[in-house]
C-alpha cells in the first residue's frame, strides 16, 4: 500500500472496467481473479510462487488468445510518471502487441514511455499466450496516484487498451 492507495484494490479496478469495454465490444473475457486474494493452493516460504503458477496455468489452460496484466508502478523517486508497457520476448507477438497498446497509451493518455521487455520474471516466463504487462501509472507520483483513483480515468484506460487490443487483431 502506497499512502492512501492500494495497488490491488487500483488494479481491480481498473481490470474490471476493462472487462466490461471488452466485453461491450463482443470480447470473452477470462480473469484470473475477481476479488482481493491471491490463487496459492499452499501456506508454506513458496506461497507467492504457487500463486504465480497457478496465475499462468490458469492462462495456458484457458481458451485466450492473449493476456493483459494489470499493474501499478512505484519507484523512490516521485518523478517517474506515466503508463508503461512490458513484454517477454518469448512469443513474437508479444512485442507487436506493446507496441500498439503503447501507441495508444500515447496518443490517448499522453505519456512518453517506451515498451520495455521483461527479463526473468517468473510468472510471465511461464505464460505459453501472448500478452503484455500494463504498469497503469506510478502510485509514488502523486498526479499519477491521483489519476489512478478516478473513475472516469481508469474507463479511458480501458477504452484505450481495448482499442489498441481491437487494432491489434486487425
Amino acid at each position: 500500500m502506497y499512502k492512501e492507495i492500494k495497488e490491488s484494490e487500483i488494479n481491480l479496478q481498473i481490470t474490471n472496467e476493462l472487462k466490461k469495454v471488452l466485453e461491450s465490444n463482443g470480447a470473452i473475457v477470462y480473469q484470473t481473479r475477481i476479488g482481493d486474494y491471491d490463487l496459492s493452493k499452499i501456506n508454506t516460504k513458496n506461497h507467492k510462487r504457487n500463486d504465480l503458477e497457478t496465475r499462468a496455468q490458469l492462462i495456458n489452460e484457458s481458451d485466450c488468445d492473449i493476456y493483459i496484466s494489470i499493474h501499478l508502478n512505484s519507484d523512490p523517486s516521485p518523478t517517474w510518471s506515466g503508463t508503461q508497457i512490458f513484454y517477454t520476448t518469448k512469443n513474437e507477438e508479444n512485442k507487436k502487441l506493446a507496441q500498439i497498446v503503447q501507441t495508444k497509451i500515447r496518443e490517448n493518455l499522453k505519456t512518453k514511455r517506451e515498451i520495455k521487455p521483461l527479463k526473468n520474471m517468473y510468472l510471465f516466463d511461464r505464460i505459453k499466450k501472448p500478452g503484455v504487462l500494463i504498469e497503469a501509472g506510478f502510485i509514488s507520483n502523486s498526479n499519477d496516484r491521483y489519476l489512478l483513483k478516478q473513475q472516469s480515468y481508469q474507463k479511458k484506460l480501458a477504452q484505450t487498451i481495448t482499442d489498441a487490443i481491437i487494432q491489434y487483431y486487425n
